[in-house]
């Protein structure tokens, strides 16, 4: 809120405004919260402008009375010098119940828009006003205060995500591994078997740190069998896989070597898999099944599966005329009918990889398309086909037969997740684990674990993704927010003050850029806000790719003075295009995304659809990028002048609705969790590990006391070289002293160490916000305990400034200046809701609705907006400029502020009766303008998207 006077809740004085005889200007200001609107809540500023032209005498008696005393007024209070020009915050969307009253106190949590007027007339004023007309007062009243407008709708940003954005398992250990068998479970113990030299076995007792667990056969020794059936074979092992029947663990191998036909598949049996039980041991029995030069098959990669009528099937085959299928005896273990030819069952040049999986009425087979072992150039990837019999025919979603090159895309190359394959299935409970090896293309292209959740449509198919992103700020410098996927800046490449959005990256247009690794180039959306400065065509914002044949670009102007989007792997003669109707404005922040979405991709700008291509088949991962630039071309092109800011790039496709979003959201801000719709982070992907004696209501997580309840979240989510402000919208119960709301940090034997906390209630009976990670602990107390009170905070670490400041419901509750390590220092291991660290905190008591966490500082408006907003809400705060003319008004917002409409009322003759003003608004100077000319009647004007 301000008052009339021009001084902001910031106590800064806003620059007055000329008055002349013509156009007498009177600022009523009110927030107005709208109803629901195509799903969406909005708060609007409502700023009344009235003209009285003194010539025209077309103006009815009322129209008249009412414009002369808003003149009588106007000159009392400018020879009092009270009309000031003061800045206007537009705060959207804005959810019910949450409204603030003007005085900023927590306890009018619930003011209603009718005594934020009668406090801005009543007590913000420098003395009464005894010639307002009370009626009028009480006209403004009743205009601001009708139900309709106090009337807000929850938001979920991005409900369109759905279930199927299943994040990579944070999997520590021993990871090595390439064609990983089942996970299978054994004693309270799990166990997957690789590819490599005597069988290695990998072991966990969670399924997410792995150790050695040694291997099945001796190092260098192998059955005599093995090089009599096939004489190249080094005593490498190839994909083996695992199935237990019958007492007996059955693990099947590959004896083979790379490019021949000449191959086997052996087995070999053990009554346990746990070392340290009896019996433990492991009996060969031979070949299974071989195959010679000539044979239609190739005999390596066994795929396993029991099926609940104890039938034992094995899927193989690799390359020549695909992948089989043949019965083995369940009590052998050795094939059911060696004298009956395998059946085909899909075929593809590169085909191989094999696994057979039921759920419900279909036997669903996966397969691998592309080459492995390649390191970063491996071209992997998994397709899926069911069918109502394991021996086919599978059919892919869209109804092709996987024996004609059918198979619908499961999962591929993603982020450094290149070349995914080798998919096996461990259900757990109602749960179904996805298992898979991929090359690391942060690590060289190391071949690793790697294990998803899956999840399976509404059709009944299998879907997953390694759903990744990385979040590039330049708050400090081209470190990615999660610390994975880090770039560089280059050639002197800086980072500049942006009034109203932190700090962006700023490229010179001669030698300067900025490089991210390779793998982010295996994207499926890129998204981003820039600032022009115009120049030549054919600069860039990004270019990945491999030299002049393979990439991926957007450029402000290509040489057809269009915004455009290119990809190919064959050069410019092969280059898919996404042409704008416009080139990129010069001088003017917008923002710009890309989205690959199966079989169609889309180039929006400011959130809206502007191409559109079908039938695309090729997506970027598939042009093996090495150089990734950021205002730099794979060709010699002019380079990039202006500005970028908030590059966001993600593994999986985001919808429209996602898009547009992320043109609506704060820059800076790098996860949400709207407790009240689902516990996924809705902007990056660190989703929520575990919920622990938490039950997830309409309301939010509910924390009611019970003993060792919790929710884990990723770790890192603070842990940044730039500043970092958290946010929470909570109601608390009572507590006892030393519960936490959250802790993030490293545990160091049983201490927490490297940590930031947040506690309701000390020993001390007051609430506090702590942090250590530099040796001594730095404890903030803010105020009497929070017990039994709905708060919004915020807790702004910036160690660029030496301040940590510390909101509560809008307001500073405590300003720490001093010493402030770079958060690099805060520890990465774990990240807590209601417990700490070490897990010997009280039990907290409490809902919470909404945390945020934010890759930058928040600022007093932000904070306060926010506030105003509540939880499910975007906040954006927004000034909104006028100019005076006696043609009119010229009205100004942000060039950021994007999707937001002007809109105007009559008073006089309607009440709620708010219509599109009907001039168009042009985006320039930095600027969206409208140009609204004199009309003959007081009006009210808003903002609203």
């Amino acid at each position: 809120m301000f008052d009339l006077c021009g001084r902001t809740d910031e106590g800064h004085t806003a620059r007055p405004g000329r008055i002349d005889h013509s156009i007498t200007p009177l600022c009523f200001v009110a927030f107005r919260v709208g109803p629901p609107t195509s799903g969406l809540a909005k708060a609007t500023i409502c700023r009344f402008l009235s003209w009285r032209n003194v010539a025209s005498a077309a103006w009815s008696n009322a129209a008249a009375n009412a414009l002369s005393w808003l003149l009588a007024f106007t000159t009392f209070l400018r020879r009092k010098r009270w009309i000031e020009v003061p800045k206007v915050t537009v705060v959207l969307p804005w959810a019910k119940n949450t409204h603030r009253a003007a005085r900023g106190t927590a306890a009018h949590n619930d003011g209603p828009p009718a005594a934020a007027a009668q406090y801005i007339a009543e007590n913000r004023m420098r003395r009464p006003l005894p010639c307002v007309p009370q009626r009028m007062l009480h006209r403004a009243q009743k205009l601001l205060s009708r139900r309709a407008w106090t009337h807000g709708v929850h938001v979920a940003w991005f409900a369109s995500m759905g279930c199927t954005a299943m994040s990579q398992e944070p999997l520590t250990g021993t990871l090595s591994a390439h064609d990983p068998s089942t996970m299978i479970q054994c004693n309270g113990r799990y166990y997957i078997f690789t590819t490599g030299r005597g069988i290695p076995i990998r072991v966990s007792i969670d399924k997410f740190r792995w150790s050695s667990g040694g291997t099945i056969f001796p190092v260098g020794s192998a059955p005599g069998w093995t090089t009599n059936a096939v004489p190249l074979f080094d005593g490498t092992f190839w994909a083996p896989d695992v199935v237990y029947v019958n007492g007996r663990y059955l693990v099947y191998y590959s004896v083979s070597s790379w490019g021949s036909q000449v191959s086997a598949i052996g087995l070999v049996s053990s009554p346990t898999l746990d070392p340290s039980q009896p019996g433990y041991g492991w009996t060969d029995h031979g070949p299974v099944i071989q195959s010679r030069v000539g044979d239609p098959y190739n005999c390596i990669d066994p795929g396993l599966f029991l099926d609940e009528t104890g039938r034992l099937w094995m899927v193989f085959g690799s390359y020549w005329q695909g992948i089989y299928i043949v019965e083995l005896d369940p009590q052998s273990g050795m094939r059911m009918r060696p004298q009956e030819p395998p059946i085909r069952l899909a075929y593809n040049e590169q085909i191989e990889a094999a696994y057979l999986y039921r759920r419900g009425p279909y036997y669903y087979l996966f397969v691998n398309w592309g080459t492995c072992c390649a390191g970063i150039d491996s071209t992997y990837q998994i397709r899926v086909g069911r069918s109502p019999s394991p021996l086919g025919p599978f059919r892919d979603r869209n109804g092709g037969n996987l024996l004609q090159r059918g198979g619908h895309v499961f999962l591929e190359s993603s982020g450094r997740y290149v070349g995914p394959g080798h998919a096996a299935i461990y259900r757990e409970g109602e749960n179904d684990w996805l298992t898979f090896h991929y090359y690391d293309a942060l690590e060289n292209g190391a071949a690793k674990l790697g294990m998803t959740r899956l999840d399976w449509t509404a059709d009944g198919w299998p879907a997953t993704l390694l759903d990744w992103n990385a979040f590039y700020s330049f708050e400090h410098d081209a470190r990615d927010h999660g610390r994975v996927y880090d770039g560089s800046l280059r050639n002197g490449a800086g980072l500049q003050t942006v009034p109203g959005r932190g700090r962006a990256l700023r490229l010179d247009g001669t030698s300067q850029f900025v490089t991210v690794p390779p793998a982010v180039a295996n994207a499926r959306t890129v998204a981003f806000w820039a600032r022009w400065d115009g120049g030549e065509s054919w600069q860039r914002f990004l270019d990945f790719g491999a030299g002049t044949t393979r990439y991926f670009l957007l450029t402000p102007r290509a040489d057809n003075g269009r915004l455009r989007a290119a990809l190919t792997s064959s050069g410019p003669s092969g280059e898919v295009r996404w042409d704008a109707p416009f080139a990129f404005p010069t001088g003017s922040w917008a923002h710009v995304a890309m989205s690959f979405e199966e079989q169609r991709a889309v180039l929006y700008f400011n959130g809206v659809p502007v191409a559109i291509r079908s039938n695309v088949s090729l997506v970027p991962w598939q042009i093996l990028a090495r150089s990734n630039y950021l205002g730099l071309s794979q060709w010699p092109d002019p380079a990039y002048r202006g500005l970028l800011d908030s590059v966001r790039i993600y593994g999986r496709s985001l919808g429209a609705d996602e898009i547009r979003r992320l043109a609506w959201l704060h820059p800076a801000l790098a996860h949400a969790y709207d407790f009240r719709t689902h516990p996924r982070d809705q902007v990056g992907t660190a989703h929520v590990r575990a919920l622990v004696h938490v039950h997830q209501t309409a309301e939010g997580l509910v924390f009611d006391g019970q003993t060792g309840s919790y929710v884990e979240l990723p770790g890192g989510l603070a842990t940044a070289p730039h500043p970092v402000s958290v946010e929470c919208f909570v109601r608390f119960g009572t507590n006892l002293a030393g519960a936490r709301l959250f802790e993030f940090g490293d545990l160091q034997g049983s201490s927490a160490v490297r940590f930031l906390q947040f506690l309701p209630r000390t020993s001390a009976g007051t609430a506090r916000f702590s942090f250590n990670y530099s040796g001594t602990a730095v404890p903030l107390d803010i105020g009497p305990a929070l017990d039994n009170q709905t708060v919004h905070i915020v807790c702004v670490l910036d160690p660029l400034a030496g301040q940590v400041a510390v909101y509560t419901n809008g307001l500073l509750a405590r300003l720490y200046e001093g010493t402030v390590p770079s958060l690099l220092g805060v520890g990465s291991g774990r990240a807590y809701v209601g417990r700490s660290l070490p897990g010997d905190s009280p039990p907290l008591q409490a809902v919470l609705q909404e945390l945020r966490i934010y890759a930058g500082r928040l600022s007093p408006d932000e904070v306060r907006a926010n506030a105003r907003a509540g939880p499910g809400a975007a906040a954006l705060p927004v000034h909104l400029q006028w100019e005076r003319s006696p043609e009119g008004i010229q009205l100004r917002w942000p060039s950021y502020a994007v999707d937001f409409q002007l809109e105007s009322m009559n008073p006089i003759i309607s009440q709620n009766e708010w219509r599109r003003v009907p001039y168009s608004q042009v985006l320039r100077q930095d600027a969206w303008e409208v140009f609204v000319p004199a009309p003959g009647l007081p009006q009210f004007f808003r903002l609203r998207r």
